[in-house]
């Protein structure tokens, strides 16, 4: 560690050179038809919200007023990250503290889990849940030693060490010991990505090998059973939390891609065939009976409620698949899903559908605020859009919106992703996440059904609100009801199929509140694009 430099940490942020460089291109998924009745849809899809600088590191007046804003915002769920590094004591030593046991939540520093009381105790009391994220950084004593001291917090953590304080913040939120019980965990954040874990890669020979997926499978081997230990073996356990890309070059601190981590951290080659030999050594997977041992050495990679994944594109629509197939981002969900089937079924555990998907980070880069962003009318389209992609995904439980107000740092370096700039001014985007709404084609023959979804978030959950679908022609200034259709339960999506009226503009109308307008024109003569 180099000495006086800052601990706190900033949040579950890819880490910002890296992921700004790595994470490119969103564009072409062909728009899916709409029914009344879509079969394939997630009726039940929280939303999740994150944003650690407002909710952790704010003071109480500015993290209540944030609660009461998301409330308002008809947020399902928080995201929080428990950095491990926050809380231990003596962080910047090499030694653990004698006699410090760091299973017990009391051992602890006075004042270490104030913070996190506090979120998950006042977003109970807004009907909130929350989602504990327990990551690294880590205390110096728990990891190991590198040649460059920038990366101390991160380097092979150890992965007993890193259970036992799984198992003090599982104690801590196991409903008896003060604040409210929590019943939804995930297991480390971006495990692919070098601002979160190291050494990504390492060199033993001539070779360079994957060196992550070795670390974060014994850290989810040791957190899995420090929860089920500490009496959560009911609740909600998330593994992956990857992020959507990694980088072609290898390198100590070079992001590997989802896709690639996932075969590795399942002790799987490229074809999806076992390891075998001395790969398999290399990997700390089983050299002998891989198919039988492999499971039952690791069962929370089999039996966790689901995958954890921030599927960003941060500057392009999503609407065309990423150029490298190892990538997975919002318009490749499938990908990522029939690769986690498939190792499922490689090791014969048995599955009904896919595994569950749980998109925990998301959201989209504006500019002026960052230049490598989108327009703030297209955030809001762009978002818009995704949410709908994955709420037509049946095995998505949620979509979270990462940041309500941007970043402050220099904008090559940080986020700004948020529903707010960084002074608090409202953007497009706001309204839209409060009300979101798709239309699935915009150009339409005559007599082309119109294809609306939509959701009321702010809608109490099983109220099936009733929600209008207005249009204004092209050239006026009314707007006039086409229907009035009522949300389905328990979360309230609108998804209906109308007679298209013309050209002009529809929008979604509920409880005095109303989305974004969408264009929507109609042609005659020939095949609507």
């Amino acid at each position: 560690m180099r000495p006086g430099r800052a601990i706190r940490p900033r949040g579950a942020r890819a880490p910002r050179l890296v992921a700004l460089a790595a994470l490119a291109a969103l564009a072409a998924l062909a728009a899916v038809a709409l029914s009344p009745a879509a079969a394939a849809a997630s009726p039940r899809q929280e939303a999740t919200f994150q944003d650690d600088n407002l909710l952790i590191y704010s003071d109480t007046a500015r993290v209540t007023r944030t609660l009461d804003e998301l409330a308002r915002l008809g947020v399902d769920r928080l995201r929080v990250t428990v950095a491990w590094r926050a809380i231990a004591p003596a962080n910047e030593q090499d030694a653990k503290p004698a006699g410090f046991d760091a299973a017990d939540p009391a051992a602890y520093p006075p004042g270490a889990w104030t913070r996190w009381d506090r979120v998950v105790t006042l977003a109970r009391a807004r009907g909130m849940d929350v989602n504990l994220n327990i990551s690294t950084p880590a205390p110096d004593w728990a990891t190991g030693s590198p040649a460059r001291a920038d990366i101390d917090p991160t380097y092979e953590p150890d992965p007993r060490e890193f259970g036992l304080f799984v198992r003090a913040v599982a104690t801590r939120y196991d409903g008896g010991h003060g604040p409210p019980r929590v019943t939804y965990w995930s297991i480390q954040n971006e495990p692919n990505q070098p601002g979160w874990l190291t050494p990504q890669w390492l060199r033993p020979a001539e070779e360079w090998i994957e060196a992550s997926p070795r670390i974060y499978r014994a850290m989810v081997d040791h957190a899995y059973a420090a929860l089920h230990a500490a009496g959560h073996a009911d609740s909600t356990i998330l593994i992956g939390e990857t992020a959507p890309k990694g980088v072609s070059r290898q390198g100590e601190t070079r992001a590997i891609s989802p896709m690639r981590f996932i075969r590795r951290l399942y002790c799987l080659d490229d074809n999806l065939q076992v390891l075998q030999g001395a790969a398999a050594a290399a990997h700390a997977c089983p050299t002998a009976d891989q198919l039988t041992r492999f499971p039952a050495e690791h069962p929370g990679l089999f039996r966790a409620t689901g995958w954890a994944h921030h599927p960003y594109e941060l500057t392009f629509p999503p609407t065309r698949r990423p150029d490298n197939p190892e990538s997975a981002t919002i318009a490749n969900l499938k990908d990522l899903q029939a690769l986690l089937r498939r190792v499922h079924l490689r090791y014969n555990q048995p599955l009904t559908g896919d595994v569950p998907l749980y998109l925990t980070e998301f959201g989209y880069q504006t500019r002026p605020d960052d230049r490598l962003g989108v327009t703030r009318a297209q955030q809001a389209a762009y978002l818009n859009h995704a949410e709908y992609i994955a709420w037509r995904n049946r095995d998505v439980r949620t979509l979270a919106q990462f940041l309500l107000r941007d970043d402050g740092e220099p904008v090559a370096r940080t986020f700004q992703s948020g529903l707010r700039t960084h002074a608090g001014r409202r953007k497009a985007a706001w309204s839209a996440y409060r009300f979101p709404i798709h239309v699935a084609r915009r150009t339409l023959r005559r007599g082309d059904r119109l294809r609306v979804w939509g959701l009321p978030r702010p809608a109490r959950d099983g109220s099936r609100p009733r929600v209008r679908v207005e249009f204004r022609r092209a050239g006026s200034r009314r707007w006039r009801r086409l229907a009035t259709v009522r949300g389905d339960s328990p979360k309230g999506y609108v998804a209906t199929s109308l007679r298209a009226p013309g050209t002009g503009r529809v929008r979604l109308r509920w409880n005095g509140i109303q989305s974004r307008s969408v264009p929507v024109r109609t042609v005659a003569g020939r095949r609507a694009r």
